[in-house]
């Protein structure tokens, strides 16, 4: 079975992103109104892949991928395969088996993988870096996707963050807003989920 390869899963990731990135290029000459919405439909695939992508890169690692920059990960213990890593994930070295793992938040991603990749490793390291931006996109896809109060709360305080003040504003203007930036929301968005990915993906 050949050695997975963590740069097949970043070239698929900004393959996808590109897309993406595509879309929103084409929604500018739009209405407002569906510049809003396309905005919000980009803002749930991009968290999706981040997450998938996420999770994949820590599958291939704990079944020995080396990282871009072709250094190996030092593991706790390794994976037989790729499709074994989750099982490894969720039993290795805990005192209780969990039933799932959690990718959308820098503190599941260490929770995940801890007791199978050392921490000091660049894929924990980065996720950790780049925690708080992880954070925010995942309380403005929330919000988008669940509509719940709690995720309203979140999304509150992103939009405050970002504001300085509370706002009624809908997601889909939140992420296209030029206010006070030259670059929109869901720009940025686009443009870190590259970097996140890259990071993680890269070795120290």
């Amino acid at each position: 079975m050949p050695t997975p390869k963590l740069s097949n899963t970043i070239n698929k990731s900004f393959s996808a992103i590109d897309t993406l990135n595509g879309y929103r290029s084409d929604s500018r000459s739009l209405e407002a109104k569906y510049q809003f919405f396309i905005a919000e439909i980009i803002m749930l695939r991009l968290f999706s892949i981040m997450e998938d992508s996420i999770s994949e890169m820590a599958f291939k690692i704990a079944a020995g991928a080396k990282y871009l920059n072709e250094t190996s990960p030092t593991l706790l213990c390794k994976a037989n395969s790729v499709a074994g890593s989750r099982t490894l994930m969720l039993n290795y070295g805990r005192t209780k088996p969990i039933q799932n793992l959690k990718w959308t938040k820098s503190k599941h991603i260490k929770d995940s993988v801890e007791h199978v990749i050392d921490i000091n490793n660049g894929y924990i390291l980065y996720a950790q870096i780049h925690g708080a931006v992880i954070d925010e996109m995942r309380k403005v896809r929330n919000y988008i996707a669940h509509k719940s109060q709690s995720s309203k709360n979140d999304y509150k305080c992103v939009v405050r963050q970002t504001f300085g003040a509370n706002s009624k504003i809908v997601p889909g203007a939140f992420l296209t807003s030029n206010k006070r930036s030259n670059t929109s929301k869901i720009d940025y968005y686009i443009m870190t989920s590259k970097i996140i990915l890259n990071d993680m993906a890269k070795g120290l």
